[in-house]
């Protein structure tokens, strides 16, 4: 491991093998044909995926489904030069952003060349909406209608017991069409249950009493979704637990004394599950906050989802968290929520929407996947490279929109779960190990991590927490704890897992080092402290490692996320839950700071790391708190780097929210 990630490897932005675990893209291969051509390129191919498939049938000729069909944009080498063009102090573009039309008018293609696919799909009853970025069209309908439109033969299948839709023939479009698309999403899904995939990056609560006053849920056996449910409902919030603690420790109360709540402002959430917007009046009610009436609005998306409707029914609990904690922190701000399905397909319409809409000034999203699945799909010829590509596209033109994105890190350190051997062909084997995780590795976006407020907690019976200054989030300071009373640990689940539980971090394996970081002490250089072992068990004092990488260093920022010094939510079915952490309550709070900030300064503040990693390097308007000790403040496996401004288990650090204010331009 540790020589794996001495390794210095060198990538591309915009040109990376990036995909969905949940989904099998198999793009169509360039080759002639005497009427139609491929549309798009198949580096890969299906062939060695067909002979494992079992069950192959005929997809129900009326089954509805949804398509991506998207174009190659023009002078794509220009993106990386325009986001920091706007969003960089002393350039002549500076706070220029794009719109829609305009970004359109430079990377996308135009009304002429995107007008010739309406008429071509709805020869085949097929339905279609245009993106105005010049670069999306959505198309849905039969898969009878979509087999003829492409030339393909819709089929389904089982790919080691999981289902397949996919085309054995690759898609292809008359000539002049196919000719100007990248690639089309959604031909072929694959739904990954292999001990990876789609993570909910938070939304976790801790507590060290008798677990039978739980209910535990997971999403796709990687993170944990806890929630606390006693026989009463508690019918009261409390205060350790208010949104105002983030409020207060990091210095966002002199805004709000200045009169600057949000208003005119529109925060965004992308989600993937429902939720209830009465719970979220009720929550912010019950915390004594004047919101604005009215104030939330949901743009629901249709899209194909390999999970199905009772892991979209767990995903509500996260939808919930990141409503209520970003409306708390910019309580006079409009809140638009894109919910749409996890795909493929999914995340791009959701984004996509949002950027097209450009209606928010921020937006956050609490949810990723292991690198490892996306590297181990690749291997097997089950992905498409291409979706990397579109992502950095999308992302790219909300950066150049001036909107800040914020994506949490995850929740289990620089841990990943990937895909592992098997005992007697049955008993499946985890591999957990060092992996970055997707999309908190894209270059594009602001990433938040997660720390451990001070605190003392005495459970009783000599089992005892105690953490003296805020630190990088890591269970490891249970660890002392776990070996006297290992017994209290392992008979209480919801304890245990908090032992495997961190700010997700690390260096990204998919993406290059992005230009606002390199030169930034600390950054592709790590020290590091091997907590877990390969059986998922506690290391007691491992020796400091260090070391060198390349790649997409993350997360950027980072604040209170651990569930032992979190905060809670409401929900009518449960009441309060108290405890609730992880690092997506991180990335819908910096949502909300962010419109707090943008109605104080009257504009967008943008994609703010090529400011913020400027400013970290300047002493006197720094506005962060570095956390390097590299003792007493790991993400179970990254520790902090002394006297360096970066490290990979807090990033730059926790934010000084008037600071920030006072010296971002």
């Amino acid at each position: 491991m540790r020589k794996k990630l001495r390794n210095l490897r060198k990538k591309k932005w915009f040109v990376g093998a990036v995909s969905f675990a949940a989904l099998l893209l198999v793009s169509p291969a360039a080759q002639a044909a005497s009427k139609k051509k491929a549309a798009g390129k198949d580096p890969y191919g299906i062939n060695k995926l067909l002979k494992q498939l079992s069950g192959k049938q005929k997809l129900s000729p009326n089954k509805q489904v949804q398509l991506e069909v998207v174009l190659k944009p023009r002078d794509q080498n220009q993106m990386a030069d325009q986001i920091y063009a706007v969003n960089t102090p002393g350039n002549q573009d500076f706070k220029h952003f794009y719109s829609p039309a305009s970004f359109r008018a430079k990377f996308g293609q135009n009304a002429e060349v995107v007008g010739q696919y309406r008429p071509y799909f709805k020869k085949y009853h097929l339905k279609t909406h245009n993106y105005s970025n010049g670069l999306m069209i959505k198309v849905s309908g039969k898969a009878k209608n979509v087999n003829k439109a492409f030339n393909t033969n819709l089929q389904t299948a089982k790919y080691r017991d999981n289902p397949v839709q996919f085309s054995s023939k690759k898609p292809k479009m008359p000539a002049e069409l196919a000719d100007n698309v990248l690639t089309v999403l959604g031909i072929t899904s694959f739904n990954s249950k292999m001990g990876g995939g789609l993570t909910q990056t938070g939304a976790q609560a801790a507590s060290a009493k008798s677990s039978k006053n739980k209910t535990n849920k997971k999403t796709n056996k990687k993170t944990k979704v806890q929630t606390k449910v006693t026989k009463k409902k508690p019918t009261k919030p409390e205060k350790q637990f208010a949104p105002q603690k983030f409020v207060n420790r990091y210095h966002l109360q002199p805004l709000y004394d200045k009169g600057y709540y949000g208003q005119g402002q529109t925060l965004g959430v992308v989600t993937f599950g429902g939720f209830s917007k009465r719970d979220a009046q009720q929550y912010w009610k019950g915390e004594h906050i004047a919101t604005k009436p009215n104030r939330i609005s949901v743009k629901k998306l249709s899209a194909p989802s390999p999970f199905g409707a009772a892991a979209e029914k767990s995903y509500g609990l996260e939808t919930t968290l990141d409503v209520q904690q970003s409306g708390a922190i910019a309580p006079q701000a409009n809140i638009r929520v894109y919910q749409s399905k996890f795909s493929d397909v999914g995340m791009v319409d959701a984004f996509t929407t949002a950027f097209d809409e450009n209606r928010v000034s921020s937006l956050s999203l609490s949810y990723g996947l292991s690198e490892y699945i996306m590297r181990y799909l690749k291997n097997q010829g089950l992905i498409n490279p291409v979706y990397g590509q579109v992502m950095n596209i999308v992302m790219a033109q909300g950066a150049m929109q001036g909107i800040s994105t914020f994506v949490a890190s995850g929740d289990t350190g620089a841990y990943n779960i990937g895909i592992g051997g098997k005992i007697l062909n049955a008993i499946q084997l985890p591999n957990y190990s060092i992996y970055g995780t997707f999309p908190a590795d894209n270059p594009w976006v602001t990433t938040t991590g997660g720390t451990t407020l001070p605190f003392h907690k005495n459970y009783g019976h000599g089992l005892k927490f105690s953490v003296d200054k805020e630190r990088a989030w890591g269970g490891d300071y249970m660890f002392k704890a776990f070996a006297k009373h290992r017994n209290v640990f392992l008979s209480n689940l919801t304890l245990y897992s908090q032992l495997l539980n961190g700010g997700g971090g690390g260096i990204s394996h998919v993406y290059g080092t992005p230009q606002y970081q390199q030169g930034v002490s600390g950054v592709n250089t790590f020290n590091a402290r091997e907590f877990i072992s390969n059986a998922l068990q506690p290391r007691m004092n491992p020796v400091l490692l260090s070391g060198t990488d390349y790649g997409r260093n993350f997360p950027d920022v980072s604040a209170n996320a651990d569930p032992m010094t979190g905060y809670q939510i409401y929900m009518k079915k449960t009441g309060w839950v108290s405890n609730i952490g992880g690092t997506s309550a991180v990335a819908p709070q910096f949502s909300g700071a962010t419109a707090v900030i943008n109605s104080g300064k009257g504009g967008r503040m943008g994609f703010w790391n090529p400011q913020i990693y400027k400013l970290a390097q300047d002493k006197d308007k720094t506005p962060f708190t570095t956390l390097d000790s590299a003792t007493d403040n790991s993400n179970l496996y990254y520790t902090g780097q002394p006297g360096k401004i970066y490290n990979q288990a807090t990033g730059l650090g926790t934010v000084d929210f008037e600071k920030l204010y006072n010296n971002f331009q």
